[in-house]
């Protein structure tokens, strides 16, 4: 434990991988706790689920109001300053919405939970992004969003354990907020400089295209999976405890094939490894009718399906740490979230409009359109000489 705290105090960039990753992986713990239970809590008390579903948009509508200013002050102030400042606004944050627990006032608490949170996954990302090294930034980064989705995955599994009552959820999650807050005040010294001139944002969409794009795709298909796969998959046949069980099976594949895929690209063409994921997502989608009701093929098939999903995620980070640097990749984040926010708000919508229109074989359906575009931003991408 000694040689491993020295090899990382003389490796700064080492260091700064460690303390991000850490902080984001306890916001994401917080994230995936909170979530289910602010949702619970408001649905003791009576609240429709048209209101609950309002107030748990507000949330994501924040990072609008985040994304231009984010870029400023990543320049001005650093990453884990930033990042600090996040944490111990989302803890204060969560005891106002435990010690109020009323659904009006909760729309700007769960607004300005949305910016906190904002902040900190942008600063969080430009910070794991700046400190990978290039010849390892696939692998870097897969093990960055294996982490993080560790910390998602154990949000609900705390849950169950303290309940939905009483405080006793909210403090276990302040309480690790604020050892990630320690974490990161002891390392404001290491906080990196992001610096030089940046674009207006929306442009960044225009110059990375295939990052964008990515994890707008990534959004909308994980987003509408974990809404609506249980749903479908009863429609399909299986037994609902089956069918929850998949959305386990699509995370753990999400996790477990993101280093594959991140060492793969540390060594081959990275819009190479992007296009197969788009093909194999577009496939899967189209195969879903007929590899769901068949239980060894359906466990299976999502296990592969989540891992290319998930791999989306991680290809899309490393595409903008090799676009960007400094200040450009402060802003380039900052983009990258609206687009995370865009598609998981947007695509749902419109597969559960689908789904209420034409019925539940309209889901796959929405998830091939949106692999199809993203194929064809790819195509076009390439085509114009995009590629690294």
């Amino acid at each position: 434990m000694a040689d491993s705290l020295a090899v990382t105090t003389r490796n700064p960039h080492r260091r700064q991988l460690v303390i991000a990753t850490v902080a984001l992986a306890t916001a994401s713990f917080s994230h995936g706790l909170t979530m289910p239970l602010l949702s619970l809590v408001l649905d003791r008390q009576g609240v429709d689920e048209t209101l609950i579903g309002l107030n748990t948009g507000a949330y994501f509508i924040a990072v609008f109001a985040v994304a231009p200013v984010a870029s400023r002050l990543l320049r001005a102030r650093g990453p884990a300053l930033l990042m600090l400042a996040s944490i111990l606004a989302t803890a204060a944050l969560l005891a106002l919405l435990r010690a109020f627990p009323d659904v009006w006032l909760w729309f700007p608490l769960r607004f300005a939970l949305g910016m906190a949170s904002s902040f900190l996954w942008i600063a969080g990302e430009a910070w794991v992004n700046h400190a990978a090294a290039e010849t390892h930034r696939g692998r870097i980064i897969a093990i960055f969003g294996v982490v993080v989705s560790a910390g998602f995955a154990m949000g609900p599994a705390i849950l169950s354990m303290t309940g939905t009552a009483g405080w006793t959820p909210f403090l276990v999650t302040i309480a690790l907020l604020l050892v990630a807050a320690a974490v990161l005040a002891g390392a404001l010294g290491a906080s990196p400089k992001l610096t030089g001139t940046t674009e207006p944002l929306a442009r960044y969409v225009l110059l990375a295209p295939v990052a964008m794009f990515g994890y707008f795709v990534f959004a909308a298909g994980d987003t509408l999976l974990l809404t609506f796969l249980p749903l479908y998959a009863v429609g399909a046949g299986l037994a609902e405890a089956d069918a929850i069980r998949l959305i386990t099976v699509l995370a753990i594949g999400g996790m477990a094939l993101q280093y594959p895929i991140g060492w793969l690209a540390d060594r081959v063409d990275n819009y190479a490894v992007v296009a197969v994921l788009g093909v194999l997502l577009l496939a899967g989608s189209a195969a879903l009718p007929w590899a769901l009701p068949l239980p060894a093929v359906g466990i299976v098939f999502m296990f592969l399906y989540g891992g290319a999903l998930g791999a989306l995620y991680t290809m899309s980070l490393v595409l903008l740490g090799r676009r960007f640097k400094g200040a450009a990749l402060s802003a380039s984040s900052a983009m990258l979230a609206v687009m995370f926010c865009a598609g998981a708000f947007i695509w749902p919508s419109v597969g559960g409009a689908a789904m209420e229109r034409f019925g539940a074989e309209a889901m796959p359906v929405t998830l091939i359109v949106a692999y199809a575009l993203f194929l064809a931003v790819v195509v076009g991408a390439w085509r114009r000489g995009s590629s690294s």
